[in-house]
């Protein structure tokens, strides 16, 4: 099924490989044939007269950069784009004699680290990582929640909890999901978690809450790793603007009870394909965007008799059901957590998945 398949991996999924120098190019091309090899899209992009405005047309359209030459130099071409750790890329700087590779940029959000690792192992270098948990050597919650596709709500409170686990402090994880064991962070203690507010309000330490779910009272001063667990099965009339779909979509997780951060997925019938409404909400919020036929919607409704079934839809679309049945269509092994809702001229019904899978194969189950 197409849908919400794979967390969001260790590695950039692409990454730009920028060398001023001839030895540096000898680099550039080990790394051009490597990386692929662990499913990582390269562009090899050799040097210009203006290699400020080589790095600033790669910036933002790469989840990684491989920049083999100075620091000095790297820092200096890299400054004036810096945002945030939320919307840097990873950064890896290289020596052109290839003994060093150094994280300079993006090590835990932007993968920065595992690239850096990695591009050492391929060259013979020594990886320079400099973040105080890996130093340490220990995982932050950052880098739990970007392996997973998590997004961390709200942000602040993840500099809290890094600091917690520096310090040796009680941090428990409460969560929906059966977190495998090797994925654990050491000394974390992992709670299953099944929306009981009054558990988080008297627990000690430092709280972090795996759902998809809103906050409510109890959550306050909780990091909650938002999951990327949820589809958004959506009909509408011809021509629906994207402001009407954004606004159904808001009013129907808040009636789920649900985290807009936690929504993956856009899914309808293939006749929206060209719904330039749908197609803004999913590019404004990040969003896949699939589209189901007939065939495939209609096979989920009669295997679930309980979902909506119209006959005038039928006529229409080829098929009684369009928003229930593509959000499920949109999720593995999934339940909706929402039926059908009419908002102004959208219908909305949510689906969240009972599985979510890493780069690595690994799965993470609903509890």
């Amino acid at each position: 099924m197409a849908g919400i398949k794979e967390g969001i991996g260790a590695l950039p999924g692409r990454v730009a490989v920028i060398y001023l120098t001839p030895a540096g190019g000898v680099l550039a091309e080990r790394l051009e044939r490597e990386l692929p090899e662990k499913g990582i899209e390269v562009e090899v992009l050799p040097p210009t007269a203006d290699p400020a405005g080589l790095v600033r047309g790669c910036w933002g359209r790469y989840e990684g950069l491989a920049l083999i030459m100075a620091v000095g130099i790297a820092v200096r071409l890299i400054a004036p784009l810096l945002k945030s750790k939320w919307e840097d890329p990873g950064v890896v700087v290289v020596d052109e004699g290839g003994k060093f590779a150094v994280s300079l940029l993006g090590g835990h959000w932007g993968k920065g680290n595992s690239l850096t690792r990695l591009t050492a192992s391929i060259l013979g270098a020594t990886p320079v990582v400099t973040t105080a948990t890996d130093v340490q050597g220990r995982q932050a919650v950052d880098t739990l929640a970007r392996g997973w596709g998590m997004r961390p709500v709200p942000r602040e409170l993840v500099k809290r909890v890094n600091g917690a686990i520096l310090r040796g402090e009680r941090v428990v994880l409460y969560t929906e999901w059966a977190l495998p064991e090797r994925c654990r962070l050491p000394g974390m203690e992992v709670v299953p978690w099944r929306g009981d507010g009054a558990a988080l309000a008297a627990a000690e330490g430092r709280p972090v809450l795996i759902t998809s779910r809103l906050p409510q009272a109890a959550l306050s001063g909780c990091l909650c790793l938002c999951p990327p667990s949820l589809a958004a099965g959506i009909g509408c009339k011809r021509g629906v603007s994207a402001a009407e779909v954004e606004e159904a979509l808001n009013q129907a997780l808040r009636r789920a009870g649900r985290r807009r951060e936690s929504v993956a997925v856009l899914a309808s019938h293939e006749a929206k394909v060209d719904e330039v409404g749908l197609l803004e909400v999913a590019r404004k919020w990040g969003l896949t965007l699939v589209f189901f036929g007939a065939g495939v919607l209609g096979r989920i409704l009669n295997e679930n008799p309980g979902l909506a079934d119209s006959e005038f839809v039928r006529q229409q679309m080829g098929v009684g059901g369009v928003c229930e049945t593509a959000a499920l269509a949109a999720v593995p092994v999934g339940e909706l957590v929402l039926d059908k809702t009419r908002l102004g001229r959208v219908t909305v019904a949510l689906a969240e998945a009972g599985l979510l899978w890493s780069e690595s194969g690994l799965a993470l189950r609903r509890i």
